[in-house]
């Protein structure tokens, strides 16, 4: 049996605020308080957000539209409101001209043709936009807008995916340059250096909590590869890694991996060019760099790259370049669990509860199960069967029966693992990385700060050249293409593509969103000189913005590296560097400084002043307190964004979607987890019995189904509930049953009234049922259906004269409609 079928009629309302609205999507919500009081306490404040692109799924009768185009648009802001068509068939809603530009009104496959353009993906590139559900949207009676927001969201995140991966690039060089004071010596020391060996690269997932026993117990005869947010728990179990790997440039990285710090004088720190500079410039510890130093390097094919998609793609491929012939998988699950987590206990995401409000795809484990998965899990899956295949000497072996199959990596039970004892200790593979003198690494400052002024000349110098040929370009707008003008523009860009190759593609890689959003679609040969000249214009322009933002971060690099110089320098300002720490949310190098001057009491220039000794304790003090703050705040905003993702709300989604697809495997599972998240939360509860119930539907088992959503506490259950009680108490017979749902239905939602009047009908009660058809023609007067199956009913009980009346009622509202006019001419 599929979801009960909605009911979206063409009857308007008008409330006692003389609003028009459409009972049935919006039931009574506005008839107790007015629309525009509800949406200035939802919506006022971000809809007032300027930059953005809102996305609103549902139109609430049109009103919620009404209402912005009353409050006026914010500047460089877009809304789009997606619609069911069975509503938008039933609305007119004029959008001034003033607006057409940033006011569109879409049914889900105008959404679906127009959403992915130039103009949405930049506010996507730029995290400036947002997703709402109106009023009657977010009430859950109509299963369409379920359905229709799931899809939204998932067009709304494979285009954030899409986008984030093309503008990662930004943010990847960004923090490359911020590391370049602290990616000193490569990774590919570590080359081929344990050809023949085993190791095991442990990640995050809830596997790892069935492995750990074994891990401990086999320590001494592991090389161990952990991905940085699991570090710390290895650390508390008492196991030591080898490595720790991290590669997330985003700010959140330091919150979710901060507890590897405490592993600084045992574990070494493996991290990708682009790594959270918080992270990596807080290290105390030794760290080894993958790929490049230096941005405009256009490869450093000696160095091991970063492969990802996940930590755990970068952590594999590092163990395959270490010469491993054995690589064990633990945590590494790629999907969800059966009770819906992803993280391995005591993680910020497992402390919060399982997600079961996400819609992945379903993957076989190798226990031969169905799990649910997401689209960037499912990148790394091919990314590690790629892995596999480009080594297949290599033997790659997957510790958990629940993770996800891929192709290339087989299951063993930890048990049948024969190990022998490794001759490298953690301890052991750190002495083997010399520690540098303070010449050596003043050598290296001196050295990277000269790369840079190279980068900062060349910058300047291609900036130069844009604006001439930009000049150039201007002029030719006003007077004849010329060979000679169009011949130095050619000079200019044979000097940026050729004599600065390296820093010009970096440009272009770096400012890609930026030349992106002046590409055409028009094919070259459409292309007329005007166009050509625009499009030139356009080109030097970027180049020269793009330039002028990698100017920034050269000269904030080169800031950065005279810090680092002073932080050597036993005659350092120490107010001046904690200045620098806090600016840049680095406290935690303090401790970088005290390892390096563990008896700066005694430097000449501050034993002398007691004064200052005193002054530079307390503030050396402080900034440590600061630091171990950071170690201890939650990450609020990371919190959120999974909070988000496992709302109830959008569990009830997924649910539907699941009754949508008579998907039986997914239903099970769903109801499994909601039945434990029950005992403790309504919402859950009533979710619970929804699918729970469902997932009997398709077993073939109505009256179980029925009698679990009767077992529901008659004050948790909503019109999605009472409908499907009335339904299957209808399909098994159970007319009282029906009664009392259809009762409790009408009495806050008139359009039950009818059917209510029918079933009482049907039960003999015929002055209670004519009573309910007369209360609602008297407020709905139009409506042509009720008004001749009440004639027919009182042709029924041989009221005739009554039955007369209503037919002419019934061509009041329609004086075209022939069966009121068959009825009419019979009487």
């Amino acid at each position: 049996m599929h979801l009960a079928e909605s009911n979206i009629q063409s009857t308007f309302c008008i409330s006692r605020f003389n609003e028009y609205y459409l009972p049935s999507v919006n039931r009574n919500i506005f008839e107790s308080v007015d629309s525009k009081t509800q949406y200035d306490k939802k919506f006022k404040d971000d809809f007032a957000k300027e930059d953005m692109l809102q996305v609103i799924v549902g139109l609430d009768s049109g009103l919620l539209v009404n209402y912005l185009i009353e409050k006026g648009i914010p500047k460089g802001s877009i809304f789009i409101f997606v619609e069911l068509d069975e509503v938008l068939s039933l609305l007119n809603i004029d959008i001034p001209l003033e607006l057409k530009d940033n006011l569109f009104i879409y049914n889900y496959d105008e959404f679906n043709e127009n959403f992915p353009s130039i103009t949405y993906g930049i506010y996507i590139l730029k995290n400036n936009f947002k997703h709402y559900r109106s009023l009657g949207a977010t009430s859950s009676h109509l299963p369409e807008y379920s359905i229709l927001n799931t899809q939204i969201i998932k067009l709304l995140e494979a285009e954030h995916l899409e986008q984030s991966i093309s503008s990662s690039q930004q943010k990847y060089f960004e923090e490359q340059f911020k590391n370049i004071s602290e990616n000193v010596i490569p990774a590919s020391f570590l080359a081929n250096k344990f050809i023949g060996h085993t190791c095991l690269v442990v990640a995050g997932g809830p596997s790892l909590d069935n492995t750990i026993n074994w891990i401990k117990r086999n320590r001494e005869s592991l090389f161990i590869i952990a991905v940085s947010r699991i570090a710390g728990k290895l650390y508390k179990e008492g196991v030591t890694p080898h490595i720790i790997v991290s590669v997330d440039p985003y700010d959140f990285s330091f919150e979710v991996n901060r507890d590897m710090m405490s592993l600084a004088d045992s574990s070494l720190f493996v991290n990708s060019f682009h790594v959270n500079s918080r992270l990596l410039g807080q290290w105390p510890g030794k760290n080894l760099y993958l790929d490049n130093r230096y941005p405009w390097q256009i490869e450093n094919t000696k160095n091991i790259k970063t492969l990802g998609p996940t930590v755990t793609n970068a952590s594999v491929y590092l163990a395959t370049n270490m010469g491993f012939s054995k690589i064990l998988l633990t945590g590494v699950d790629l999907c969800f669990t059966n009770t819906g987590f992803t993280h391995t206990k005591d993680s910020v995401e497992s402390t919060l509860g399982p997600n079961l409000g996400i819609m992945g795809e379903w993957v076989d484990t190798y226990c031969g199960e169905k799990a649910e998965t997401v689209i960037q899990l499912k990148l790394a899956m091919e990314a590690l069967e790629e892995e596999s295949k480009d080594n297949p000497k290599i033997e790659f072996i997957n510790l958990s029966p629940n993770a996800a199959k891929v192709k290339g990596i087989e299951y063993k039970n930890p048990d049948q693992i024969s190990l022998s004892p490794i001759e490298c200790s953690p301890s052991q593979l750190l002495d083997s990385i010399t520690d540098m003198s303070i010449e050596d690494k003043v050598q290296d400052i001196v050295e990277a700060k000269r790369e840079i002024d190279r980068l900062i000349k060349t910058l300047t110098n291609i900036i130069k050249l844009s604006s001439e040929a930009l000049d150039l370009t201007q002029k030719l707008t006003g007077e004849k293409v010329t060979k000679k003008s169009i011949r130095k523009i050619e000079i200019i860009d044979n000097k940026l593509n050729k004599d600065y190759s390296s820093v010009s593609a970096l440009i272009k890689t770096y400012g890609f969103p930026e030349f992106a959003s002046f590409l055409t679609t028009k094919k070259a040969d459409d292309w007329d000189s005007r166009h050509m000249l625009q499009m030139t214009i356009n080109y030097y322009t970027a180049f020269k913005k793009i330039s002028k933002k990698l100017l920034l971060l050269s000269k904030d690099a080169q800031t950065r590296l005279t810090y680092r110089f002073s932080e050597l320098s036993k005659d350092a300002d120490i107010t001046d560097l904690v200045m620098f720490w806090r600016k840049e949310q680095q406290q935690g190098r303090v401790n970088i400084w005290l390892k390096n001057h563990p008896n700066w009491k005694s430097y000449e220039n501050i034993k002398e002043n007691p004064q200052q000794l005193e002054r530079y304790s307390k503030l050396l003090d402080s900034i440590r307190h600061e630091y171990q703050e950071q170690l201890t705040i939650k990450p609020k905003e990371y919190i959120d964004t999974v909070k988000k993702s496992a709302s109830m709300e959008n569990v009830f989604e997924k649910i539907i979607v699941l009754i949508r697809d008579n998907d039986h495997t997914g239903l099970v599972k769903i109801s499994s987890n909601l039945k434990i998240l029950a005992k403790d939360d309504d919402s859950a509860k009533r979710l619970y019995h929804l699918a729970y119930s469902h997932q009997l539907i398709l077993e073939h088992k109505i009256n179980q189904a029925l009698s679990v959503l009767l077992d529901l506490d008659e004050n948790l259950q909503t019109e999605v509930e009472l409908k499907q009680i009335c339904l299957l108490a209808l399909k098994l017979g159970y007319i009282d049953t029906a009664e009392l749902a259809l009762s409790r239905l009408s009495e806050y939602i008139d359009e039950y009234i009818p059917q209510y009047a029918h079933i009482l009908k049907l039960q003999g009660k015929s002055q209670e049922s004519i009573n309910l058809y007369l209360d609602y023609l008297d407020k709905y007067p139009e409506d042509v259906t009720i008004w001749i199956k009440l004639g027919s009913f009182m042709i029924e009980i041989e009221q005739l004269e009554s039955a007369k009346a209503a037919f002419y009622h019934a061509l009041k509202a329609d004086p075209n409609n022939q069966v009121a006019k068959d009825y009419i001419s019979k009487l």
